[in-house]
């Protein structure tokens, strides 16, 4: 396939949508190790994959969101880093088929930086770097960093990045929409803040999911564009999620979440897929507003 960056340069591209909620969709408890379990059922987390690709996904990420060192602790997994990381490539790969891009998913590590938290910027760094040198073993052709609130665990997730390996970097940051402040991470991080240090950083696309609704995001992304130059990508959930049987719910059907894919476009995305709630089903919806 051709890069991926330069592949950006003429066409808007189609992420994957929701791992997490079709995973639990498809029988994982809600207090298991998502990272773990996926890799144990291989099987399902193989045809959530393929599914995505089948829908027209360019690009299907890995189930390695919390398969980093800090959060597999709460599970007592660490010493399960590699293994989880590697299979998770090596599954997301054997789908992938060379029909679609394998990027290397990497989530918040649910710890803060001192002073606020307990973590040194060192050992942040630390710690994924770890998880990006496994993924960059096992062959991703792109790292994606997201659902990331905090500008300082953002910042050393990207410098783990860019100081081990040379791939494509997308940092997406997840907003909430308010009404006295406008668009801001639950730390309060901005718009001009966010844009300001990934692209210093130097990252190649940068953006947002999950949190907002896909009307929602199109303001966001706007907002974005007029900051920088990098490439974009939009996320959004499936809907907002109502609690049904102590369960989240979304329920914007894949016609509904299609509809603002051409605003999302216009607003200045480069890459549009689904993050909570959205099904190979949404995916196919976007593949076909984009197509057409």
């Amino acid at each position: 396939m051709k890069p991926l960056l330069e592949r950006l340069k003429e066409e808007v591209l189609v992420c994957d949508g929701a791992t997490g909620t079709e995973l639990i969709a498809n029988g994982m408890p809600q207090s298991a190790c998502p990272d773990l379990w996926g890799v144990k059922n291989h099987r399902i987390l193989s045809s959530i994959h393929k599914a995505y690709v089948e829908a027209g996904a360019d690009m299907i990420t890995t189930n390695t969101f919390g398969a980093n060192s800090i959060k597999l602790k709460v599970f007592n997994l660490e010493r399960k880093i590699a293994d989880i990381n590697k299979r998770a490539v090596e599954i997301a790969k054997k789908a992938a088929k060379d029909r679609a891009y394998v990027l290397g998913d990497i989530g918040p590590c649910g710890k803060y930086l001192k002073p606020a938290g307990e973590i040194e910027p060192e050992d942040m760094r630390d710690n994924f770097r770890e998880q990006v040198k496994l993924l960059y073993g096992a062959g991703v052709d792109g790292i994606i960093l997201e659902t990331m609130s905090d500008m300082e665990e953002l910042k050393a997730a990207i410098m783990a990045v860019k100081e081990s390996v040379k791939l494509p970097l997308i940092a997406s940051m997840t907003f909430q929409k308010t009404q006295a402040r406008g668009y801001r991470t639950t730390s309060g991080i901005s718009i001009p803040q966010f844009v300001d240090e990934s692209l210093l950083a130097g990252c190649d696309v940068i953006g947002t999911n999950c949190t907002l609704t896909a009307d929602d995001m199109v303001g966001l992304i706007a907002e974005i564009r007029k900051l920088g130059t990098a490439f974009l990508i939009a996320q959004p959930n499936a809907g907002m999620p109502k609690i049904v049987e102590e369960k989240p719910v979304y329920e914007e059907s894949p016609d509904k979440f299609a509809e603002y894919i051409p605003e999302l476009i216009g607003a200045g995305a480069n890459i549009i897929g689904g993050c909570c709630g959205t099904t190979p089903e949404h995916i196919r919806k976007v593949r076909q507003r984009i197509s057409t």
